[in-house]
């Protein structure tokens, strides 16, 4: 690829992934094949107002709203039914599978997606789904790199793999989110996406890759990775965020610190906050900037 794309400048800047998922307390999954605009849930052959509708809704509960394809062609089409899948990313993640009418989608309450507890609007479904994203019209580096990820899926795990619109994180393409766990992946090829999705079945976690648990603050899910790794720690559901302050640091203030239980073990994770003075871009379409970025000053097993 170019090197003026945003993906190849993150990796040439070795931009760290820990710490980049955006946040999501669950997500409402909508099948619709053909196209995608920009902004896809709102620029597509779903209803541009129940789209925008349910973003509104979803946004107050913490709550995202994406749409799913299957790989392959994508010929455009309105319907009158739609597969759709409810997920939720919490400590005990769920997924049901859901068939509604447009009127039922229209009474959805995404809020449902926030809850522990399974709402029984579907069937469950806990088995693993990988989205890969490639909406092109969000950025180039998601359709260039995700294609051939989800492809390679698709021809190996069929009724699992999904192509999703835009996860966050442009520069960091190939991304992959997982479900009902919520974990996001990134930097990924087609090789390092077989091996996420082959340790993720075997109960592990690919911590070089790993984005962030997408139920976590950015500041959680940094803090999560560097205490795994300081006590090589990878098994899926190991890490208990137990206290965490409601604001993080903010560069040149004082540090944040976030306490976690690890496989048992009690980690205290001290973060800090700085300008990054090498400019790139956030997006392919962006303008450079220097973003703040968070970065883990010590970790300590105190239990």
């Amino acid at each position: 690829m170019s090197a003026a794309t945003c993906s190849s400048q993150a990796r040439a800047l070795h931009e760290p992934l820990a710490g980049s998922a955006s946040p999501a307390r669950g997500y409402v999954l909508i099948e619709q094949p053909g196209s995608w605009g920009r902004k896809a849930v709102t620029q597509s052959d779903l209803d541009p107002e129940l789209g925008r509708r349910l973003e509104e809704r979803a946004a107050r509960a913490g709550v995202r709203v994406l749409l799913t394809r299957r790989p392959g062609p994508h010929p455009g089409r309105r319907q009158e039914r739609l597969q759709v899948a409810l997920a939720h990313t919490g400590p005990r993640p769920w997924l049901e599978a859901c068939d509604l009418d447009l009127d039922a989608l229209a009474a959805l309450d995404p809020a449902v997606c926030a809850d522990p507890r399974p709402p029984g609007r579907g069937q469950r479904d806990d088995r693993p789904r990988w989205l890969v994203c490639t909406h092109a019209k969000r950025d180039r580096c998601c359709a260039t790199l995700g294609r051939p990820i989800a492809d390679t899926l698709a021809a190996l795990h069929p009724e699992a793999t999904w192509e999703v619109s835009h996860l966050g994180g442009h520069r960091f393409a190939g991304t992959m989110l997982v479900l009902p766990e919520g974990l996001v992946y990134g930097q990924l090829d087609v090789a390092g996406a077989t091996e996420v999705v082959s340790g993720h079945l075997a109960g592990r976690i690919d911590l070089t890759r790993l984005r962030g648990h997408a139920h976590r603050s950015r500041m959680a899910q940094l803090a999560e990775v560097a205490a795994r790794r300081h006590l090589d720690v990878d098994t899926v559901g190991a890490v208990n965020v137990t206290d965490e302050p409601a604001q993080g640091p903010q560069p040149d203030g004082p540090p944040a610190q976030l306490a976690l239980t690890v496989a048992g073990r009690q980690v205290q994770v001290t973060l800090a906050a700085r300008h990054d003075p090498r400019p790139r871009q956030l997006s392919c379409n962006a303008e450079e900037e220097t973003p703040v970025q968070l970065e883990v000053t010590a970790v300590e097993v105190v239990g």
